[in-house]
């Protein structure tokens, strides 16, 4: 994986996959009505889809003459890394459990209530809470001296701002700093290397793409040595969001004596603008712009940069840098825009990234277009990026490692609470070991380690309202590979699931994966390997709670086990549709494999359900494999 043709994106023509991307989008709707009951009866007890759930679990876990204790994967296969983290070795054990993690994310209204530091199983470095710098007292005494030009809104978010800074800066973060300056370079040059690739290696002969696989895994064993005993940053996650919850709740006042204000500070400039149409171009550290349609055009030189940007009003436009090496890098980013229809553009490494530091975007409002390359829109590595958008009917396209990504010892988070939104994740590096017309995606709720040398992180897409659409190619939508934990949860809406393979619930070679949908009449579209299906000592769950949906997959799919793995798959209340085309491998499948089992167990529990393909019917029970079960009520 040499370096990547970086990606670039117009947002006045936001299609860039030249119709290149081929999904799979037929699928089969049955559409029966239920009889109608009794208008005379006693109103039922209110229906409390997870209670069903959990009871139909243990009936079909009877049938097989199996317990919950079963469903387990043990934890010494291989020596833990480092990097593991305690979540995902807690859902290995009890899998099922998973369930009540993706509902819960569906009920959060704050970034507090991820506790991203317990889910980082606080092993995160702590800060320096006290500079030691004389460089930062002066500028402390600088904004103090500004406070009454600034006004209190703005003198205390500045000062916020610059706290932050003390802490994402890596000479005061003691994890790594007192690494060489080859140590760091190392650092940034090895992880670059695992997150990229490059368009032009479907070109290279099956000889040359050896050789490069081979001095990424001499990379990665060096990156093993450099890093195991040093943590991400949880720590300094707590401040950020403790900042977005008080200073920047609401609004900030801006003073008109403060506009067009401009301090130089260590870290960078600070500006303060007006509310015409402004351009920020070239390297800043803090911008406050109080309205008028902007354009930031940011452009950064090195590693280790900051930036700051708190935009009021208007439909702004955001550049940032598409070069090979994240700016970023060791840094941190803040963006929160409160008001407009805006649009975001980057290559890789940004739009709420966090590579070695702390990246947050939050967007309060407006139909937002957001477009990247690589490791973007809310992905996480040895850090937290987080993208947030409060309402608008918004579109997120990127390439690979995006939308809800976690790498080692990284949580990345993609969270939008209302709105009829677009993910599309994949179109541009083929996936040419396996196919020459299909592509890598790997987000979407995704989450991804190195094997088998460093377990994955934690990938969270959650999407609260809205009839959405989700398209990717290669893995994504709530999966994950190595010892990650990939949640895609949806509360609402009718949404659409469109992928080719390893996706939809997908967990390969022991890992833990979730789509959860809470309502809605839902389509899920895929190949195989997908839709409930986990592969090689891992747990690939897929739950729809209510609504009247329809599956299509051809092979290895809706509740599939494989190489001793467990595929769930369990629809509550509806009328639904499953298709399949191979009747030896779906709708609860697991046979023994290794000198123990695969479990796969298919659950639907009302509605008259149609079936083509494959094993099942509506209102029966089967198990057509040794440790496969299919209960439709």
């Amino acid at each position: 994986m040499a370096g990547p043709a970086l990606l670039g994106v117009d947002c006045m023509e936001p299609s860039f996959y030249n119709g290149r991307m081929k999904y799979l989008i037929t699928a089969l709707m049955f559409l029966i009505l239920a009889p109608i009951g009794n208008s005379q009866t006693v109103a039922p007890a209110p229906f409390q889809a997870l209670d069903s759930l959990q009871r139909a679990i243990d009936m079909s876990l009877s049938s097989l003459k199996m317990h919950r204790g079963d469903l387990t994967f043990r934890g010494d296969y291989l020596e833990e890394d480092p990097y593991r983290l305690p979540i995902v070795d807690t859902y290995m054990k009890e899998p099922l459990k998973i369930i009540d993690f993706a509902d819960s994310v569906l009920t959060f209204e704050r970034l507090t209530e991820f506790k991203i530091r317990s889910l980082l199983g606080n092993k995160s470095s702590e800060v320096k809470r006290a500079p030691n710098s004389k460089s930062a007292e002066r500028d402390s005494r600088l904004f103090e001296r500004a406070d009454t030009l600034l006004g209190r809104d703005v003198s205390s978010l500045l000062k916020g701002l610059l706290y932050l800074a003390r802490g994402v800066d890596p000479d005061n973060w003691p994890g790594f700093s007192g690494y060489s300056r080859f140590q760091r370079d190392s650092l940034v040059e090895g992880f670059t290397l695992l997150l990229e690739e490059n368009v032009e290696d479907e070109f290279k002969t099956i000889y040359q793409l050896d050789s490069i696989a081979q001095y990424e895994d001499r990379w990665a064993e060096r990156l093993v040595k450099l890093t195991e005993n040093s943590r991400g940053r949880g720590k300094i996650v707590d401040e950020f969001i403790s900042l977005l919850d008080s200073s920047l709740a609401r609004p900030p006042m801006v003073p008109a004596k403060a506009r067009n204000y401009s301090l130089i500070t260590d870290y960078g400039d600070i500006v303060i603008g007006d509310t015409s149409a402004n351009t920020y171009q070239g390297d800043f550290f803090i911008i406050i712009d109080p309205g008028g349609d902007d354009t930031y055009n940011l452009k950064f030189t090195g590693v280790g940069h900051q930036i700051y940007i708190i935009d009021l009003s208007g439909h702004d436009s955001y550049s940032f840098p598409k070069g090979r090496i994240s700016p970023l890098f060791f840094g941190g980013s803040m963006i929160v825009d409160f008001k407009g229809d805006d649009c975001y553009t980057g290559g890789s490494y940004s739009l709420g990234a966090g590579l070695f530091g702390v990246s947050v975007l939050w967007d309060k409002a407006g139909n937002d277009r957001y477009y990247g390359d690589a490791f973007t829109q809310g992905a996480g590595c040895f850090g937290v990026g987080i993208l947030r958008d409060d309402s608008g009917n918004d579109s997120y396209q990127a390439a690979l490692f995006a939308q809800g990504f976690g790498f080692v010892d990284g949580v990345g988070i993609l969270w939008d609470f209302a709105g009829n939104d677009t993910y599309i994740a994949g179109g541009r590096y083929k996936d040419i070991l396996r196919y020459k017309d299909h592509y890598l995606s790997l987000s979407q709720g995704f989450a991804y380690g190195i094997r088998p040398k460093m377990s994955g992180g934690i990938g969270l897409l959650v999407d609260k309202a809205g009839n959405d659409a989700y398209i990717s190619d290669i893995f994504g939508q709530g999966s994950s590979y190595w010892y990650g934990l990939g949640v895609l949860s949806d509360s609402a809406g009718n949404d659409q699931y469109v992928s080719f393979q390893y996706a939809q619930g997908a967990a390969t070679h022991m890992t833990v994966g979730i789509l959860f949908e809470a309502a809605g009449d839902d389509v899920y579209s895929a190949k195989g390997v997908s839709q409930g299906c986990g592969h090689d000592r891992a747990a690939g769950l897929l739950v729809d709670l209510d609504g009247n949906d329809s599956y299509n997959a051809y092979d290895l799919s809706q509740a599939a086990g494989s190489a001793n793995g467990l595929g769930f798959l369990a629809d509550i209340r509806g009328v639904d549709a499953y298709v399949v085309r191979s009747d030896q491998n779906t709708r609860g499948f697991g046979q023994p494999r290794r000198d123990y089992g695969s479990i796969g167990i298919f659950i639907d529990l009302s509605g008259r359900d149609g079936y083509a393909g494959g094993v099942g019917h509506d209102s029966t029970w089967w198990s057509d494999s040794k440790w496969g079960v299919g209960i439709d009520q």
